[in-house]
């Protein structure tokens, strides 16, 4: 591997969990009510360039500043990566994708300080933070890979990788309506609307149309469609163990965080928000969004192509969609 694209590697793994802590940072200023910390200025806050001596001053300051470094990270990495999207077909969308929606939430948070937002913006702005995450790690793990061109990658059927990969499609698109569903509750205040989990306050079965606790009722019902769906996929790669061990990784790893993700939430719950645990909810929701991301990237045919012909090119059997 040549200088530039080790480089490049290095930076976009810095550049992924970068844009985690950026993530966790962000989760971090709206648990706390630190959205106001620097008043309605930006990028100044409070009028000056240092925060005032206030918890909420500084959580929203040092959030904005380990964004700005992240901002850095993330343009240097698409200098050096951008490059080599011949190599690696899939960077022309992945690092605009990086970019663009690290910029993209950026302004939002901005705006947000700025001006009055709704719980459905700033909910879509958690959205475009995980779309970020999982671009920049995405670059990360294909520049991995890229060390290790004699890693074993013996493909399945076509059938039957096409019919998993469909269903992580669906289940990647309920993460992000979950995820979104989450950033909702946060953003109307709903964490405690129910006291009790897995009821709510009691109900096994509470009203949806009763706000708040039928917002946190129907994000918990989609959290348990998705724990179905990740199940789903658990069982079917246990099928694929054989000739694609690495789907079936990626998938006990999502069901190993859904299970934790679980119990984290009614943590939640029972701790009344407490910090750290609602930290950790949004940061195995961020996890199980990059591990859904890896595997879309594992089954997609123009994926399964390349691998085909890096086991052909060493004489070994290979077959793929």
């Amino acid at each position: 591997m040549d200088k530039r694209a080790t480089w490049a590697r290095r930076l976009a793994i810095v550049s992924a969990v970068g844009m985690l802590i950026v993530l966790l940072m962000g989760a971090r200023v709206t648990a706390t009510g630190s959205g106001d910390g620097c008043g309605n200025d930006w990028p100044l806050c409070h009028g000056g360039f240092l925060p005032a001596d206030t918890f909420e001053s500084l959580t929203e300051y040092s959030h904005r500043l380990v964004t700005g470094i992240e901002g850095i990270v993330v343009l240097a990495t698409t200098i050096l990566a951008w490059p080599l999207r011949k190599r690696h077909p899939e960077f022309r969308v992945l690092i605009p994708a990086m970019m663009g929606t690290l910029i993209l939430q950026s302004l939002m948070g901005a705006a947000a300080v700025r001006w009055p937002t709704s719980p459905e913006v700033m909910a879509t702005h958690f959205g475009i933070s995980l779309i970020c995450l999982a671009s920049a790690s995405l670059v990360a793990f294909i520049l991995i890979d890229a060390r290790r061109p004699d890693r074993d990658r013996t493909m399945d059927s076509g059938g039957t990788i096409a019919g998993f990969r469909w269903l992580l499609i669906a289940t990647f698109v309920m993460s992000i309506v979950v995820a979104y569903s989450g950033a909702y509750v946060r953003h109307t205040n709903s964490e405690l609307a129910c006291a009790t989990w897995p009821s709510c306050t009691g109900e096994l079965v509470p009203r949806i149309d009763q706000t708040p606790p039928g917002i946190q009722t129907l994000h918990r019902v989609l959290a348990g469609v998705i724990s179905l769906m990740i199940g789903g996929i658990a069982l079917w790669a246990y099928r694929l163990r054989q000739t694609r061990p690495d789907l079936q990784a990626l998938a006990f790893a999502a069901l190993v965080i859904v299970f934790f993700q679980v119990i984290v939430g009614a943590i939640v719950v029972y701790s009344g928000l407490q910090l750290l645990a609602t930290l950790a909810h949004a940061g195995l929701m961020a996890t199980l969004f990059v591990v859904l991301s890896e595997g879309l990237r594992r089954t997609w045919p123009q994926g399964l192509r390349r691998a085909v012909r890096s086991r052909a090119s060493l004489g070994q059997p290979a077959t793929g969609d």
